[in-house]
């Protein structure tokens, strides 16, 4: 914890760092300085909650920039929003995922709106730690990030992703 102006100041696990399996008790030391962004305010209970990760990029958003806008930075045009549909393309790739052997669990993350468009249904894989991998669909303007758990290594996952993709279409 620390003190801002004599405010208690808290940074959540969750604000540390984009990667969730990050250990924050063996990244940071007592008494070390860091540089922060204010979350949240909290007045009820006299509380600054801090961000560490916010003052970093976004890394599945660097992906979605490379993969959306090709090499040209989008500028900010990409959009997050809330899916106002079921994408039945998505949910078939979920339930081909599921059902493969190593997989141990696969979950929607964001949605985002684009400015270009895909003309076919997309799947790339845009980052991984261990063994949690970070899945982008996308179509026409929608981006759905897809959270996989799962043991496969890397190439295994690019193979899962292939044949999974192949049977949605």
């Amino acid at each position: 914890m620390w003190i801002v102006e004599g405010v208690p100041a808290l940074i959540h696990q969750t604000e540390v760092s984009w990667d969730a399996s990050l250990d924050p008790a063996s990244y940071f030391k007592i008494g070390q300085v860091v540089e922060a962004k204010v979350h949240q305010l909290d007045f009820a209970l006299e509380r600054i909650f801090l961000s560490l990760k916010e003052i970093t990029p976004d890394p599945l958003i660097e992906a979605l920039e490379f993969v959306v806008g090709g090499r040209d930075p989008l500028d900010g045009r990409l959009e997050a929003a809330e899916a106002d549909t079921e994408w039945p393309d998505v949910e078939s790739l979920i339930k081909e995922l599921q059902k493969i052997e190593g997989i141990e669990s696969v979950s929607k993350g964001r949605f985002f709106l684009s400015p270009g468009l895909a003309p076919t249904f997309q799947v790339y894989m845009a980052s991984m730690f261990e063994n949690q991998y970070k899945l982008l669909a996308r179509s026409g303007n929608k981006v759905q990030e897809v959270i996989v758990q799962a043991s496969l290594d890397k190439e295994a996952m690019k193979s899962t992703i292939l044949s999974c993709t192949n049977r949605v279409e």
